[in-house]
């Protein structure tokens, strides 16, 4: 019997790991083991197509974590499936299946779901299966034929030592510069109204000390590039979030780590350990509004978080914020106050959701209390909330998506304050200008509705033409070659920061045949073009923009950034390299490339370009 654990992920990416499923087959015995397959599947592929992939396989049971991105499609590849194969033993779990347990089975027309942690369960059903045997007795194991109510208990692991690991056993794949899913508890000590974290199971159970050093030996050999650290309370209590990033440091210090974290239990011994990994940390906030916090459970005090952040900052620590519009209680102009207190903080990242009314929450199942609505379909988003209005939850909609354009995707931590300080602007109306100019602008609707529609080199003309404006309304046209300048320059940092290493390409070991070659500029540098020196820049990038004024001089030309070796290089060039290289943007001849210059010159040019892999070849055309 052939057995598919599928798993339709959000999108490719590092983080498109099958850890659920992994840990399900890591479970099961031998002889059932040989008998799974891991299926990863991709949104933008039909259903019929998904469904294909699968039958192929030639299954007699599929199984499918749900979740709330994944839910609906799922459900209809289900159905589909069973039109197609009817004998097929359909089976989920996840959040989706334990939070709406009935609903799941009857729009999926699936034979069972597992509610809460499904590894010892879904192996007893299985080996029910494969013994004939009708499934029963699995503890949150619903079958489609069951009809007693209330609904079983979740599934809880009491002792997660007996658990054996999907990465020790082999069960997922490693490979150099992979990312990496990292269970390293399971639960939550809060129990936040509008949180599904804790499933119905306050506190938090972590992973034996054992099993997490062999883990991250494990990851350390294959030489993994980064790490989601999936506990969402990592550092509660403060002493084991401390435990935990010393066996970071230890065992493998030179992996990225990305990290969720209590700001309540951000301590100055944490932050140290913090300061000394490769880490971004995920912070959630969610209101500024201690009073819309308190009946959801949420406790905030904060001058001790923003002297907590500014710990962060201080240390070089990389860290985002998280935002809700729509929560009970709050209005727009609440929302607003939350941003003009997040930004000033400056986080890496400002991630905003609207609000989603989750099933088996608090926030759910008393929404009448609460004086909200939500779909009740994912992604659960809120419809109506009474102090709320539909209007300005649309303008926070807006605001958000102003936020995420300009401050996230257009990597404006590092200069968005000293703009917003020049035009004597708070954040909010900073980005709520760059909103209203944005729906002025001759660009299709649809994309000015998503951040995600938007390319990086996109956003960074957005930016340039948006800050020429508002500084020649505000008469402050003199500034304005300054601040594109910064614009660019930080857009250029975070893109050399993210870009591949610059190496030498292959090249023939006779250098006299080089001249043969076509070349081509190596797609990890970047050159660029300013009105000031990035090294006059760099000295006083972090004054106010009119003192900048004063003191730089103008000195047009270009700089060239690349990631070499570990290190980040940004150097002005003179006119003739800069040249070349921008020539070489397009395929190009050593003769076509030493057109117009000096021939020693360009000569000693080109050797250095080409040895330290600016250049590329490439094959002739």
């Amino acid at each position: 019997m052939r057995i598919l654990l599928a798993t339709l992920h959000v999108r490719p990416s590092a983080q498109a790991v099958s850890l659920a499923a992994g840990s399900l087959k890591a479970c099961l015995p031998i002889e059932l083991q040989q008998q799974t397959d891991l299926i990863d599947l991709f949104p933008g592929t039909d259903t019929e197509s998904l469904a294909q992939q699968l039958l192929d396989h030639n299954p007699g049971i599929i199984a499918f974590p749900l979740y709330l991105w994944n839910r609906q499609q799922i459900l209809q590849l289900s159905r589909l499936l069973r039109q197609k194969k009817p004998d097929l033993i359909l089976l989920a779990g996840g959040p989706e299946a334990s939070a709406d347990s009935r609903r799941v089975i009857v729009e999926g027309l699936l034979d069972g779901v597992f509610r809460g942690e499904g590894e010892v369960s879904f192996a007893e059903i299985l080996i029910q299966f494969s013994n004939g045997e009708l499934p029963s007795g699995a503890a949150g194991f619903i079958s489609a034929t069951q009809e007693s109510d209330p609904l079983p208990a979740a599934a809880i692991c009491p002792d997660l030592s007996l658990l054996p690991s999907p990465w020790l056993n082999g069960q997922l794949p490693l490979e150099k510069n992979c990312g990496v899913l990292w269970e390293v508890a399971r639960g939550c000590r809060f129990n936040c109204a509008f949180c599904y974290d804790a499933k119905g199971h306050q506190g938090v159970r972590p992973f034996p000390e054992e099993r997490l050093r062999k883990e991250l030996q494990l990851f350390a050999s294959h030489q993994v590039s980064q790490i989601w650290i999936l506990d969402s309370t990592f550092n509660a209590p403060a002493q084991r979030g401390q435990k935990l990033l010393q066996m970071l440091l230890e065992i493998a210090p030179d992996i990225h780590y990305h990290i969720e974290a209590k700001a309540d239990f951000l301590d100055t011994a944490t932050i140290d350990l913090l300061a000394q990994i490769s880490c971004s940390v995920q912070i959630g906030l969610q209101s500024a509004t201690a009073e819309v916090l308190k009946p959801l459970h949420r406790n905030l005090l904060p001058q001790q978080m923003k002297q907590r952040l500014q710990q962060m900052t201080t240390a070089g620590i990389t860290f985002g914020l998280d935002l809700i519009y729509g929560l009970p209680g709050d209005n727009h102009d609440g929302f607003i106050n939350s941003l003009n207190f997040t930004l000033p903080l400056q986080p890496n990242q400002v991630d905003i959701f609207p609000l989603a009314v989750l099933p088996g929450t608090e926030l759910f199942d008393n929404q009448e209390e609460f004086g909200i609505q939500g779909e009740p379909y994912p992604p659960y988003r809120l419809l109506t909330n009474r102090t709320y209005s539909r209007q300005d939850l649309q303008k926070s909609h807006q605001l958000a998506t102003a936020t995420d354009i300009f401050y996230n995707r257009g990597r404006a931590v590092g200069f968005f304050l000293q703009l917003c300080h020049t035009l004597r602007f708070s954040p909010s109306h900073f980005l709520d200008q760059f909103s209203h100019w944005l729906q002025q602008q001759n660009i299709d609707q649809q994309k000015k509705l998503s951040a995600d529609n938007w390319q990086p080199d996109e956003i960074l003309a957005l930016q340039q033409h948006f800050i020429a404006n508002q500084l020649s309304s505000n008469k402050r046209a003199e500034l304005i070659k300054i601040a594109q300048d910064l614009i660019t320059y930080h857009f250029f940092c975070a893109e050399t920061v993210l870009a591949d290493d610059c190496q030498p390409g292959n090249l023939p070991l006779a250098k006299k045949t080089w001249g043969k070659l076509h070349w081509q500029l190596n797609p990890a540098v970047k050159i660029q073009h300013f009105h000031f020196s990035v090294e006059d820049l760099e000295m006083v990038g972090g004054e106010p923009l009119e003192k900048m004024f004063r003191q730089l001089t103008a000195d047009p030309g270009y700089a060239i950034f690349l990631h070499q070796q570990g290190e980040v290089i940004i150097e002005s060039i003179d006119q003739d390299f800069a040249r070349i290289l921008n020539q070489a943007k397009k395929e190009q001849t050593t003769q076509q490339l030493r057109q117009g210059l000096d021939p020693q010159a360009a000569e000693e040019l080109l050797d250095f370009a080409i040895t330290q892999g600016l250049l590329l070849p490439v094959e002739s055309a």
